[in-house]
């Protein structure tokens, strides 16, 4: 009779109390060696080994005048080019320089929408005259999209509404991203958010000042001015990543999907169903020796022991190479890609061409 192989979560923490020389649970429970086994699994091995089998077509859906979109880093480690929008290959790069040298947004500057009369608002009633209107858009750290608003530091604003009051001081209000108005200098610091001062209504042009709007008072007669990115909405050409966000131009005027390449994390080792998703088992089996060596790896750190952490640290070595040996050996039969890959001719396959002449 066959035993079956090893590959498991309870073989991965055996092996791990062997490697360590725990095998009591007095010395280290369970619980902590499955926190060293994810943290390896998680953390660690995906930033060392750029493995096939965790590389995945990313896709999302565009929404109707959104041009900014997050990447989820906590599912994903990076994402790379090509990128195809609506199936067509488009342009992605890394550089702001490079994507607004060719997707210039300059602002548009309307005078005397609103004029100042010795007070700090309400200004209502008046509309921008180019629409669509570029929405700001807050940027993308752990927890910057939440229900309550975001810092005002941290907002890229896209809408400036400025007067200037009787001492000649200017006094400004930006867009949050979400058609609200706040002024850049309000607290920047939890629990403190910034106040929303007026509203700005990005397909419509609608622009309200509320009584409290401007921090200071517009002197009378002064002119409330306004600068502002309209845009047209078509397919988006071409993409930029930055700050863990997708920022696409043209802006979507529909639905489209977006897709390109991207590593992701594997999903963590659990065998509680109360605590989330249940993988008792790593995504490829033949991991799990790795995993033991690695969360070996890191226990003797913790501990230490750097004996034993010399000790050990050549095999965790060879269990990365033997890892990445899958990867390897399927990329080889493939030349690496030039300009040149996809043309063809005559003598390309040995055999003739495509259609069965010389």
């Amino acid at each position: 009779m066959t035993s079956p192989l090893p590959n498991t979560l309870t073989d991965i923490i055996t092996k791990v109390r062997r490697i360590t020389g725990r095998p009591s649970t007095n010395q280290i429970s369970d619980i902590e060696i499955l926190r060293y086994i994810n943290t390896f699994y998680i953390y660690d091995m995906p930033e060392h080994l750029k493995m096939e089998s965790l590389r995945v077509n990313y896709q999302f859906v565009t929404e109707t005048n959104v041009a900014v979109y997050d990447f989820p880093t906590d599912l994903y480690l990076t994402d790379m080019p090509p990128v195809f929008i609506a199936g067509y290959q488009s342009y992605m790069t890394q550089s702001r320089e490079n994507f607004f040298r060719i997707n210039q947004q300059l602002n548009f500057l309307q005078r005397s929408v609103y004029t100042g009369n010795n007070t700090t608002g309400p200004y209502t009633g008046q509309f921008l005259t180019n629409t669509p209107i570029l929405q700001g858009f807050q940027p993308n750290p752990p927890g910057a999209f939440s229900a309550t608003p975001c810092q005002a530091k941290f907002i890229n604003w896209n809408v400036v509404v400025s007067g200037v009051d009787a001492t000649g001081e200017s006094t400004t209000l930006v867009d949050d991203g979400r058609g609200s108005l706040i002024s850049p200098t309000d607290p920047a610091t939890p629990p403190s958010l910034p106040v929303v001062r007026g509203t700005i209504n990005y397909l419509t042009g609608a622009i309200n000042i509320n009584s409290t709007g401007f921090v200071q008072a517009v002197d009378t007669g002064n002119p409330i001015n306004v600068q502002y990115i309209p845009y047209v909405a078509s397919r988006p050409q071409s993409v930029v990543f930055f700050q863990d966000q997708m920022i696409l131009y043209p802006v979507p005027d529909q639905a489209y999907t977006v897709s390109f390449e991207a590593y992701k994390y594997p999903v963590a080792l659990n065998a509680d169903p109360t605590q989330g998703e249940v993988a008792t088992v790593p995504q490829v089996k033949e991991w799990w020796q790795l995993l033991a060596y690695g969360a070996a790896d890191k226990i003797f750190a913790d501990s230490g022991d750097m004996e034993n952490l010399q000790k050990f640290r050549p095999l965790l070595e060879e269990q990365m190479k033997l890892v990445m040996r899958r990867s390897i050996v399927q990329q080889t039969s493939e030349r690496t890609a030039t300009i040149y890959t996809e043309q063809s001719g005559p003598n390309q396959y040995g055999f003739g061409n495509l259609f069965g002449t010389t």
